[in-house]
């Protein structure tokens, strides 16, 4: 079966997305009375995995900062295993286990975050429902080694003391063009900046603060439309 996994570009260069021919079932985007799940690999030091939903691998070979499609899933509980790319469950342990419900018509990002010797996946609930005039943001923080933020449009705040690994309410915006900053939390310097961020009226997006303010991958930012 073919399948793919949608690739998303670092915010520092452009907000937009790549779609590449790699995992998840075109199923994935048909109307469904059950659940809607998606995968995050935002664990900064972890190697590509594969990602098991009971004994079926549903992605293979994610990296770090790629989200999957939404799978169309039952409503029900759901073991799920996440193994280094290529190893053989029959022979290898998973990097991560959880056992976790989905409920009918909900849609759910399952995120690997941490570092490698303290991964967690972490479920967030997200919401599908559109405003027809307005735009609908929110922010996601798994940055690791940051503390709380403050998200800034220049200097209107939008968010404020966003914890690690905490999810924001949406926020209904107007359409338009954002300059943002990302700041400790209760300070004014900005530790990072994306200029250029497109938001429509009629879509719903999440901003994920990912990777290292000290070390290699670089902190950044990246924008996934809710859809």
């Amino acid at each position: 079966m073919r399948k793919r996994i949608v690739m998303l570009f670092t915010l520092t260069a452009f907000v937009m997305m790549l779609v590449t021919p790699l995992t998840i079932s075109a199923e994935a985007n048909q109307d469904t009375s059950g659940a809607k799940v998606r995968v995050l690999h935002a664990s900064p030091d972890a190697p590509a995995v594969d990602v098991y939903v009971n004994k079926d691998k549903i992605i293979s070979g994610m990296k770090f900062k790629e989200l999957s499609e939404y799978l169309p899933l039952d409503e029900g509980s759901y073991d799920i295993k996440i193994f280094a790319a290529g190893s053989k469950p029959k022979k290898s342990d998973p990097v991560l286990e959880e056992n976790l419900t989905f409920m009918a018509g909900e849609a759910y990002t399952l995120a690997a975050s941490g570092k490698l010797n303290d991964l967690a996946l972490t479920e967030f609930s997200d919401d599908l429902t559109t405003v027809d005039d307005e735009a609908k943001l929110r922010v996601i923080h798994l940055s690791p080694d940051a503390p709380k933020v403050d998200v800034f449009s220049i200097d209107t705040p939008l968010f404020t003391d966003v914890g690690y690994e905490k999810a924001t309410e949406y926020q209904n915006l107007p359409e338009g063009e954002y300059s943002v900053d990302i700041r400790p939390a209760g300070q004014d310097k900005a530790i990072f900046n994306v200029p250029n961020i497109q938001l429509k009226k009629g879509e719903n997006y999440t901003a994920i603060a990912v990777g290292l303010l000290k070390g290699d991958p670089a902190f950044d930012l990246i924008l996934a439309k809710d859809q």
